[in-house]
């Protein structure tokens, strides 16, 4: 960004026209989003990093790790460029696919971020998951556990806990239960209504800056907000704790269109590599036997003939069509676009689609 201009002739700088944007989009999300009330932050980054780096391993036994190297690679790539935009925390940041249905994201204080194989397989872009990862990323930079955490115990409790995380420390050992129950109804429900707007706005940003269509958050939020209406499909961030959705989709709609880099931009959206990334990805509960298997489109195809080939019926269409994406059953597919199917079997499993063979998937 260039420097400030200073008016020869007055005492106010002038801005160039891409600053003055910013501000203005400063100004109207300021307008828009209400600021969660300030708590008195005693906790040191290091000390915020001893917290999550001990609930880290409890996360990894609570839910397992994804065994998909690629996908941890991927995901890791996406929250590095998305962290290069945020605030300075001083936490080194760690991301991690964690291999449960759930369509779940959330983060641990000290920089630990954490997406579920149920939210990759519900994602439909790259950058739909890097507004999902920059939500999560500004819970961090927001210090929101380390608040949450604060006003529930006040420091002398808190100390308490970390003090049964050092050498000695096994005497306070029912204080860090204590604390880390709490962290995790906190990380799963989420922070309450000003925090997760003030998350909303920053993974926006966060994701715009790194060069990513963050308008993205929109389609994600709409199409979770139908499959959990209609499938019971639920999401952490849909829940009693947090904004009304349709709040949420109105404030992100408007919010993309302010804070966006306007009009010739090129920004990335990436949805057929990212759904290409998805092949074999087990879905469902486990031992459920399901993957998703990832088919491009051919000339003249439509998803209905697609179906039919797949299922034996049409039945599904409009269930494709919501795990993908699309408006309607009868959407438009172009060749080379790339769709998400439920099969059943094991990985490696081909699927076919010549005439007249159908899979026998249920």
């Amino acid at each position: 960004m260039q420097p400030f201009r200073w008016c020869m002739t007055c005492s106010s700088p002038r801005l160039t026209r891409r600053q003055a944007l910013r501000a203005l989009g400063g100004a109207v999300a300021a307008l828009l989003l209400p600021r969660p009330a300030r708590a008195f932050i005693v906790l040191s980054p290091s000390q915020e990093e001893a917290i999550g780096r001990n609930a880290h391993a409890e996360i990894l036994q609570r839910f397992g790790v994804l065994d998909i190297p690629s996908l941890q690679a991927f995901v890791a790539r996406v929250g590095q460029r998305l962290i290069e935009e945020a605030e300075y925390t001083g936490f080194e940041y760690r991301f991690t696919a964690l291999d449960a249905p759930e369509v779940n994201a959330f983060a641990l204080p000290g920089g630990f971020i954490y997406v579920t194989r149920g939210l990759l397989a519900e994602a439909n872009s790259e950058a739909e998951l890097a507004t999902v990862v920059g939500h999560e990323i500004g819970h961090v930079t927001s210090h929101h556990a380390a608040k949450q955490l604060t006003r529930a115990f006040g420091l002398q409790f808190l100390t308490l806990g970390l003090i049964a995380l050092s050498p000695g420390g096994r005497e306070h050992a029912g204080n860090w239960a204590t604390l880390s129950g709490e962290l995790f109804r906190r990380i799963l429900l989420g922070y309450g209504r000003e925090a997760e707007l003030e998350s909303d706005e920053k993974g926006i940003r966060y994701a715009f800056r790194a060069g990513y269509d963050a308008r993205e958050m929109v389609k994600f939020f709409r199409v979770l907000q139908l499959k959990a209406r209609l499938a019971g499909v639920g999401y952490h961030a849909f829940d009693a704790t947090h904004p009304d959705t349709i709040e949420r989709i109105d404030r992100a709609r408007v919010l993309g269109g302010v804070l966006g880099p306007g009009g010739g931009a090129e920004l990335r959206v990436a949805a057929d590599d990212y759904k290409a990334r998805l092949e074999d990805l087990p879905y469902g509960q486990r031992g459920a036997g399901k993957r998703l298997r990832i088919h491009v489109v051919v000339a003249g195809e439509t998803l209905p003939a697609i179906v039919r080939h797949v299922y034996g019926s049409e039945a599904r269409a409009y269930e494709v069509a919501l795990l993908n994406g699309l408006r309607s059953e009868d959407a438009l597919l172009t060749p080379g676009q790339r769709l998400k199917l439920v099969v059943d079997g094991g990985p490696g499993r081909s699927l076919r689609l010549e005439p007249g063979v159908p899979e026998a998937v249920r």
